[in-house]
């Protein structure tokens, strides 16, 4: 296992309360406060791709682990996670979208199926729920549970091959 570049410590001076080397990658933890800086600057130093936004449920701790995991385009496979912790009772943090525009449809579902609220994104609105989704109510913290909830959307489901006529069934003869 290789230590951290230099060229992140470096850049990342005063802002970053871990960085460790993974196998595959490099974990940067910041405080929230610190998220936005922490993004532009790896963003000059290259980390140009977006390639994922992913937010955890800590149940037992009390916090949620919202991860953006970035890559250099010249640099294929040469990933950083840029990590930061939030209180699962008010999970807050800057959006990301004015710097890499990928964040704004994965910040959206974060939003949605966490509960993370970001402050500045342009659009959060649900994208993968029905809109009459009751709020608060969120499908990937441990503590939801489908069975236990009486909500049922009174939106009509559509066909797949409505949006994908492709898939419709080819039609039997009688």
């Amino acid at each position: 296992m290789s230590a951290p570049s230099e060229e992140l410590k470096l850049a990342l001076a005063g802002l970053f309360t871990e960085i460790k080397q993974q196998k595959n990658f490099t974990t940067i933890v910041v405080p929230p406060e610190n998220l936005k800086e922490a993004a532009k600057r790896l963003r000059e130093l290259g980390y140009n791709r977006l390639i994922l936004v992913t937010g955890i449920d800590e149940f037992k701790e009390k916090k949620i682990r919202l991860v953006y995991h970035l890559e250099r385009y010249e640099r294929p496979g040469e990933v950083v996670a840029l990590e930061t912790q939030l209180p699962r009772d008010n999970p807050v943090a800057s959006s990301l979208v004015d710097i890499w525009k990928a964040a704004i449809l994965q910040e959206r579902e974060e939003y949605e199926m966490v509960g993370i609220k970001f402050e500045g994104h342009p659009d959060l609105r649900k994208i993968l729920l029905p809109p009459d989704w009751p709020d608060n109510l969120y499908p990937l913290r441990k503590d939801y549970r489908v069975i236990d909830e009486p909500f049922m959307s009174r939106q009509p489901s559509k066909p797949i091959w409505e949006l994908k006529p492709e898939l419709k069934p080819k039609e039997e003869k009688k």
